[in-house]
């Protein structure tokens, strides 16, 4: 998280620091442009905040619903902060994002529907059904425990390292944040 608010930074002052990069973004017509870079900005600070926050401080374990209702927030919060790096690539690199490539960025997107057991399973035959439920007693940063039904396979306890997950997804999005910036310098030099 350290990496992505510190490339978050640089971005930020980049955009200050350079009139060429400031006078597209002004322009007539770069409204929403400018629109997309702001909010971008402005969740991605926020977010990575609160996560490096949280990460200090961990999941209460003596106060279960506090637990339950925080690793939302955390898997909300990373969500977040994946949409505006994404929002942000597109602005500034001018071209769809993809994140295929990006394999703990998947797993946590992933991670957060199968625990929410999300009826809109796209990525899945038909035939598959899969219920998932996330209890009161997860774990913590460690190791987070939730229940798995799949049609066919039965029930299981899948296992997450989700702060390690966590770190392996940070190395990921400094990278795209680490692209941005280059493609700012590149364009607006």
């Amino acid at each position: 998280m350290k990496t992505i608010a510190q490339r978050r930074n640089e971005i930020y002052d980049y955009f200050h620091a350079s009139s060429a990069c400031q006078a597209f973004f002004y322009a007539s017509g770069s409204e929403d442009d400018y629109a997309a870079y702001y909010t971008s900005m402005y969740l991605l600070q926020d977010s990575t905040e609160c996560l490096l926050a949280h990460r200090v401080r961990g999941f209460p374990l003596d106060e279960p619903l506090q637990a339950y209702l925080e690793f939302w927030g955390v898997l909300q919060a990373v969500i977040i902060q994946q949409d505006a790096i994404a929002e942000l690539s597109r602005v500034v690199l001018k071209q769809a994002f993809t994140a295929k490539h990006l394999t703990a960025w998947q797993v946590l997107r992933d991670l957060r529907n199968e625990c929410a057991g999300h009826p809109a399973k796209k990525d899945r035959p038909r035939p598959t059904v899969v219920r998932s439920f996330m209890g009161r007693g997860f774990g913590d940063y460690r190791s987070i425990k939730y229940e798995r039904w799949e049609k066919g396979s039965g029930r299981t306890y899948p296992t997450v390292a989700l702060g390690q997950l966590i770190d392996d997804y940070s190395i990921e999005a400094g990278s795209q944040l680490a692209s941005v910036l280059n493609a700012m310098r590149t364009r607006w030099p």
